[in-house]
């Protein structure tokens, strides 16, 4: 299918009649660029198209409660009695051309509720001149084109290369939706659901009809089997849960890395914390320190007063008649006029004289005995405090320096709590705590499932033998052979659609492992060639990377390799879903650059063109910068390049332009 033109008339954004041509050659220039901000309608375009061929109003990423209004606001408000909008596309298939038209009629109330309903729908082949006019002729002819199904695997955006590049519940299921939607088996399905009704129905009836111990063993099978379906109803329970857990972890991490850059800040902090704590136990010490000068500082306070009354005395008394002996004693000696080594002392001896005059100074000494001892004990006193005060006023030192350490550190952890408070820190602390939680009860599902998976082992050995036993006593029952053999046939329609699926899915992952491994290598560079051997689907849907020795490799890629690795399952979607390498449907992407390396685009670039019949590119000017443009010029692959203006609030105008000139505006 070729799509060579799109037409809106007063639909969304795009006021008025508005078109777009799209590139379409039969040699390198495929490509149509459409540039526009965020809001300006990129999604319209595509839009448009499912409305056009499928009658969809609203869209895979549209929430169920949304409300979808389809006609131009601006017209809907200048034209009170009404006004129609719609959407033309003109497409080529298999050599004859097509022209398809929705068109819808609206009408806003006074109460401001807009009412909106198809007004006609019409499909013309240009080429032969047939016409369909009614919807269900309309949608047969469509679906003779594209199957629906798999219509959503030719438009894909930013938020889908996004969701596959993550681990997680959305993936699997992703991916399981894509496999379904590609069997295109649901008649088989269908098959297999109402054969296991009539299968459970007929077993009621042998358990009505049978007796003994072939009646004991059915029942028995029976309950065998209900028991397995509710572990199987468990364990797909279990497995929502820990989905739901896991994708909730993966949220929590991304919000957690946006407060990655807070690390440094946090450290920071709990640095600071441990130094005002140490500041803290200083500053105690200290305190002791002064607490024990506290005896010294009366006594210092007199210090000047105690050198100033040692100066006093010094001139005051006689230092020198401290010799120790009591008047006393020498009044006995004189008086016995004997030495106490015993010799004679005559009074006209000088050694008397000495004695009178020892007399005299001790006299002097013993007089004074109150200042000398004041003497001492001052001076006793000065030795004591010497030092002290240098010591006391040392410490203060200390304390004051401390005590400005302390307000500085206590000034930067209020800016550091301040500027941490402006983030979030309860959230981060919410955050996390949440994620703890989460983590400890994924144990916990895990072990159930261990446990359910043994439970279920054990079933399906009890339920082998059960069945084993009940076909030896069939042949003993004497139950009707008519019933037998419906029962029988049933069993074995069940057994054979059900091997038959799992051959379909098999085989279809291996298509879809086979292509995303083709594109993969095409989109690569060598160095992720190289670590990137083989794409695998999981049972559980989960895609795989297996490197060079054949073991998981996904969680050590980056973060452009999974984008490249998600375009490459997506294409592979369109390829498979096509039934055909090349793409026989237009590729619509919308802003699927995101975190590419320019080598991961340059290979977008080159390999794309070559398996697309079109390709429809939607993109911001942030990721159709100068080195995007400079790309696509060198692949010569731009035929038709268009800008989205915004002239007015909800109404976007479409202009062709030069693509030299599409950024530069």
């Amino acid at each position: 299918m070729i799509i060579h033109s799109l037409e809106m008339d007063h639909f969304r954004q795009y006021y008025g009649h508005q078109s777009i041509q799209f590139a379409s050659s039969e040699g390198e220039q495929i490509v149509t660029v459409i540039l526009g901000e965020n809001g300006r309608g990129k999604t319209g375009i595509y839009r448009a198209m499912m409305l056009a061929f499928f009658g969809d109003t609203k869209l895979e990423q549209d929430s169920q409660e949304a409300e979808i209004i389809l006609t131009n606001i601006k017209a809907l408000e200048e034209q009170t009695q009404g006004v129609q909008s719609g959407v033309t596309v003109i497409f080529e298939h298999l050599q004859q051309t097509y022209r398809l038209r929705r068109t819808y009629f609206a009408q806003k109330t006074e109460d401001g509720v807009i009412h909106e309903q198809l007004l006609k729908v019409s499909l013309d082949n240009v080429t032969t001149n047939e016409s369909w006019q009614k919807e269900q002729e309309v949608q047969a002819m469509i679906r003779k084109i594209v199957d629906e199904r798999v219509k959503h695997y030719f438009f894909f955006d930013g938020e889908r290369i996004e969701r596959l590049t993550r681990v997680s519940s959305q993936q699997r299921e992703e991916i399981a939706i894509g496999i379904k939607n590609l069997l295109k088996i649901d008649h088989v399905m269908k098959s297999k659901e109402v054969i296991n009704k009539v299968l459970s129905k007929v077993k009621k009836e042998l358990e009505q009809h049978s007796k003994g111990e072939y009646k004991k063993a059915l029942i028995e099978l029976t309950q065998k089997e209900q028991s397995m379906e509710k572990l199987a109803e468990q364990q797909e329970t279990i497995l929502k849960e820990k989905n739901a857990n896991q994708d909730r972890i993966l949220s929590i991490d991304e919000q957690l890395k946006e407060y990655e850059s807070m690390k440094a800040l946090f450290l920071e902090r709990e640095t600071l914390e441990k130094e005002e704590d140490r500041l803290k136990q200083a500053l105690m010490s200290k305190m002791e320190q002064l607490k024990k000068m506290n005896k010294y500082l009366p006594l210092l306070l007199g210090e000047d007063t105690y050198h100033a009354t040692l100066a006093k005395l010094r001139g005051d008394i006689n230092l020198s008649n401290t010799s120790g002996i009591e008047s006393d004693f020498i009044n006995q000696l004189m008086e016995d006029m004997r030495c106490i080594c015993g010799a004679s002392v005559p009074k006209e001896s000088p050694e008397y004289q000495q004695l009178a005059a020892l007399k005299a100074s001790v006299e002097a000494y013993e007089e004074n005995k109150t200042f000398h001892d004041l003497y001492q004990s001052l001076q006793g006193l000065i030795s004591y405090l010497e030092g002290r005060q240098d010591s006391v006023a040392f410490i203060l030192n200390e304390v004051k320096q401390i005590q400005g350490d302390q307000e500085e550190v206590k000034w930067k952890l209020e800016e550091l709590n301040r500027n941490l408070s402006a983030v979030g820190e309860q959230k981060i602390y919410t955050l996390n705590q949440e994620r703890t939680e989460l983590t400890q009860a994924m144990i916990q599902l895990e072990v159930k499932l261990t446990q359910i998976a043994q439970e279920q082992a054990d079933l399906k050995s009890d339920i082998d033998h059960l069945e084993m036993n009940v076909q030896e006593l069939k042949r003993k029952s004497g139950i009707r052979d008519q019933l037998l053999q419906k029962h029988d046939i049933l069993r074995r329609a069940v057994a054979s659609l059900t091997s038959l699926i799992a051959t379909f899915e098999r085989e279809l992952m291996q298509e879809l492992e086979m292509t995303t491994q083709q594109n993969l290598q095409y989109l690569l560079d060598d160095a992720g060639r190289a670590m990137m051997k083989k794409v695998k689907i999981n049972p559980d849907y989960s895609i795989e990377i297996l490197n060079a020795y054949n073991q998981p490799f996904l969680a050590n890629i980056s973060q452009g390799q999974r984008q490249v690795l998600s375009l490459s399952f997506i294409t592979a979607l369109a390829q498979v879903a096509g039934g055909k390498t090349s793409l026989e449907m237009p590729l619509l992407m919308d802003t699927p650059f995101g975190r590419l390396s320019s080598v991961h685009q340059q290979g977008l670039l080159e390999y794309l063109p070559k398996i697309c019949s079109q390709w429809v590119l939607l993109v911001t000017d942030r990721e159709y910068g100068p080195e995007e443009q400079a790309l696509f010029r060198q692949s010569n692959a731009i035929g038709r390049s268009y800008r989205l203006t915004s002239t007015e609030p909800g109404v976007t105008l479409i202009e062709e332009v030069n693509s030299q000139a599409l950024v530069k505006g």
